[in-house]
């Protein structure tokens, strides 16, 4: 075995045992099972290898001799002062510092660090290594065959520096490089890569030295005379472009884009149902003999769908002189006989709700309008929202707008029905179009302003007050934010920040809300009160408002009758609607000082005087202080619970939930009542109080 063999191999085996105990996993894994899970990254390193010696050994002679031309003139014709200064400032120990590094420790790394992630289950690090290598390798083959430059030490006679350290060691450096192989630096480029590959491992104290590594290797090249300055600069371009690689094929958004993006099997089956959906009710409004067109809107229609949400949204466009009543009535006939399972719903006015071949399909009648300003009714405008869509979204950023609704769905914002308050499909698109792209929305959102205004044309329109105003391009007079509610707005704008600061997967994807176990909750919802209500048969676009208005006339008639409401919740299960008070006291005192009229306005103290002085209520006479007349008064309720029983039905609530309280459909609860099965979730996601993305 010849000296360099034995030198290289004790030092890789005295490093791999010191670094191994470091960062190899402490229990036992399944290694064989991890590299077949990681066979692609590992086939891409090989075949990169592979290209190179092939490239070193067999191709490189013949395209250095067909160019005949040495590039090094020029690089050494500006830089001939730079190694001028090198060569006179030698240093013995810089030497062997330099040549350890570089021909020891650096080849070490180059098998040690894919291994190291394979080991570990690093599957983005490793995926980041291998597509970074490819990238790095594409862009330098060129200049390999067709740009030979020599290296300094060749170029200007100079010794070979390692040999001198480590005799032999050219005969094995030259199988895996030629002398004039050196713009760009791969060494540069690739140390640059195993670094920022590491960056994405758990335990970052690896991409620590390997950042360590790749100023030592900045150093060495130019300090052992290998590579001219000009190649260290084509490193560093070669390595920003697999870095430009890497951030988009590792990024979360890829990441996210293959979950919620439909594949091509599943586009072909909803694009067939489409069509044979459309046909059939072509067929019926022909059998009918009814003149309306059908027309495909919605995220379908525009390709801006998530692939585990579908909704086909057909609207059957009726002539403008079509009588409301008989538009309504032709549009629910032929949804009922389409699709299956059909519901009636309701809007502005009626529509079917149902399935066919699986999906989900609304059928919605409308009017066929020239211009949306020209609406007869609200959804006369979306055919043309789609068209606007469809016309100026570009194909590329339909992954933006899918990020941006998934995004969204996550953080629990996404949705203009009153259930959610949050962002529509059709303002999630205008986002995208008006800033261009997931990322862009989410740096411009961090720093909107309250009433924040936004346009796509400098068109003049109304003004609004809504938190969000995001002026319709196809009716100025309209705002496509106006059902979002301050409070989302607010929960997105945290969103976008601190995604930008550090994103993750958990944004678009929480994890749910885990049960705490029940006596913490039942310690949490001690004070609280509650009141269940039978859930009216109403769809949520109306519900929704009619709990919060319920829940402020509660609140307002509890406090006027003393009981100061700390905090006030709702929640609707599949059955009941639940409110919940907490009180600041949980039992008022007997009495509270009712205040009378001025002692000077006799008309007014006569009367003060005559209620109270032989009141059963009162206690005690009515007294005068600083210029007033005051009484102690009994109240009839001290607890909370007791006023709700009673006066529950007299408060003025919204209309259905009224209703049913007035019908007797509800209780008062105390709050050992309040952990059911069906509130351990609710209850446990207001005491854990965190954000989706936080859990």
């Amino acid at each position: 075995m010849k000296q360099w063999m034995l030198y290289m191999l004790l030092s890789n085996i005295i490093l791999f045992l010191i670094l191994a105990a470091f960062f190899f996993p402490k229990r036992r894994v399944p290694i064989v099972k991890r590299f077949l899970n990681f066979k692609t990254y590992v086939a891409i390193i090989i075949a990169v290898t592979a290209l190179q010696i092939i490239e070193v050994n067999l191709i490189d002679g013949f395209t250095t001799e067909l160019i005949g031309k040495d590039f090094a003139s020029i690089f050494y014709s500006y830089e001939k002062p730079l190694f001028e200064l090198i060569n006179s400032n030698l240093n013995h120990v810089a030497l062997l510092m330099a040549t350890f590094l570089y021909i020891v420790f650096y080849p070490f790394t180059l098998w040690f660090t894919p291994l190291l992630f394979i080991v570990n289950g690093e599957e983005k690090s490793i995926k980041a290594l291998s597509y970074g290598l490819l990238t790095i390798y594409l862009f330098a083959l060129p200049f390999y065959l067709f740009f030979p430059v020599t290296n300094v030490y060749t170029y200007l006679h100079l010794d070979f520096h390692l040999d001198r350290f480590i005799s032999g060691i050219d005969d094995f450096f030259y199988t895996v490089t030629t002398k004039n192989n050196c713009f760009p630096s791969l060494h540069v480029a690739v140390s640059l890569l195993l670094a920022k590959s590491s960056t994405f491992m758990k335990n970052k104290k690896y991409s620590y030295l390997m950042i360590i590594q790749t100023a030592g290797i900045l150093f060495s090249v130019l300090y052992l005379s290998i590579h001219w300055f000009t190649d260290v600069c084509g490193g560093l371009i070669a390595a920003a472009f697999a870095f430009k690689v890497i951030d988009h094929e590792c990024s979360i958004e890829k990441k996210v884009l293959k979950k919620i993006t439909p594949s091509i099997e599943e586009r072909r089956r909803l694009n067939s149902t489409v069509i044979d959906l459309i046909k059939r009710i072509r067929e019926e409004l022909d059998r009918e003999n009814i003149k309306a067109t059908p027309k495909l809107v919605g995220s379908v229609a525009k390709d801006t769908y998530l692939r585990d949400s579908i909704d086909i949204d057909i609207f059957l466009l009726f002539p403008p002189n079509t009588p409301r009543e008989e538009m309504e009535k032709k549009g629910l006939l032929v949804g009922r006989k389409i699709l299956k399972d059909p519901e009636e719903r309701y809007a502005e006015h009626p529509y079917i709700r149902g399935k066919f071949n699986g999906y989900d399909v609304e059928i919605v009648p409308c009017y066929r309008v020239k211009k949306a300003s020209e609406k007869i009714s609200a959804v006369d405008r979306t055919p043309f929202h789609t068209d606007f869509i469809k016309k100026n979204l570009p194909p590329r950023k339909r992954k933006d707008v899918r990020l941006l609704k998934r995004f969204l769905k996550g953080i629990g914002c996404y949705g203009a029905e009153a259930e959610v308050e949050g962002f529509s499909g059709y303002l999630c698109e205008l986002l995208v179009l008006k800033y261009g792209s997931f990322r862009n929305v989410l740096k411009n959102a961090a720093n909107w302003k309250k009433g924040e205004v936004i346009k796509l044309k400098d068109v003049s329109s109304p003004s609004f007050k809504d938190p969000l105003v995001f002026i319709d391009p196809v009716d100025p007079n309209r705002n496509v934010a106006s059902a979002l509610s301050e409070e989302k707005l607010n929960i997105f704008k945290r969103a976008c920040r601190e995604y930008l600061k550090k994103p993750s997967e958990k944004f678009f994807f929480p994890n749910p809300v885990k049960p705490l176990p029940d006596d913490e909750i039942r310690r949490h919802i001690q004070g609280f009160i509650g009141v269940e209500i039978d859930k009216p048969d109403i769809i949520p676009d109306n519900l929704y408002p009619q709990v919060k208005k319920s829940l402020r006339r509660i609140v307002n008639a509890c406090e006027e009758k003393g009981f100061m409401i700390e905090k006030g919740l709702f929640t609707i299960t599949d059955s009941k609607v639940y409110i919940f008070l907490k009180p600041k006291e949980l039992e008022l005192s007997p009495t509270y000082t009712h205040r009378g009229p001025p002692v000077d306005e006799k008309e007014h103290v006569e009367s003060f005087l005559k209620k109270w002085k032989n009141s059963e209520l009162a206690v005690g006479e009515p007294y005068c202080k600083d210029g007033r007349w005051y009484v102690e008064v009994k109240r009839k309720y001290r607890k909370l619970e007791d006023f709700l029983a009673e006066n529950l039905p007299k408060i003025s609530l919204g209309k259905d939930i009224e209703n049913v309280v007035k019908e007797g459909g509800y209780r008062v609860l105390t709050s050992k009542d309040l952990l059911t099965d069906d509130l351990k979730l609710f209850w446990s996601e207001y005491i854990d109080g965190k954000m989706p993305w936080e859990r």
